[in-house]
C-alpha cells in the first residue's frame, strides 16, 4: 500500500523546525507541541511554508518569510479543507516521532 504525501520535504522540514521550536519555548513535548495549534494555525503555517519553499527562500531566511506569509494568509484559508489539515498533521506527526 502506498501512502500519498502532499507535504514537500522541504516544506516538512521548515514545519518540523517550527514546531521543535515551539515544543523547546514551551517546554513540552513536539507532539503536545503540535496538538495544541489549531487547525487554523496549523493551516496558516503550512500555507506558509509552502509558500516560502516554492519562492525559493533561502534556508537562513525560512522561517521568518514563512512567519510572514502565514500571518499574511490567516484570513483567507477557508479553502484549506479538514482532510487537508489532517494530512498535513498526520505528515508531521509522523516526522515528529
Amino acid at each position: 500500500m502506498t501512502t500519498t504525501t502532499i507535504l514537500s520535504p522541504a516544506t516538512l522540514a521548515g514545519l518540523r523546525d517550527r514546531v521543535l521550536a515551539d515544543a523547546g519555548e514551551a517546554d513540552v513535548t513536539a507532539l503536545q507541541a503540535l496538538a495544541g495549534l489549531a487547525d487554523a494555525e496549523l493551516s496558516a503555517l503550512h500555507y506558509g511554508y509552502a509558500r516560502a519553499v516554492a519562492n525559493e527562500v533561502p534556508r537562513s531566511d525560512l522561517h521568518d518569510r514563512a512567519m510572514s506569509y502565514a500571518h499574511g494568509a490567516a484570513g483567507d484559508l477557508g479553502t484549506i479543507t479538514a482532510r487537508v489539515c489532517a494530512q498535513v498533521r498526520a505528515e508531521l506527526a509522523a516526522a515528529l516521532r
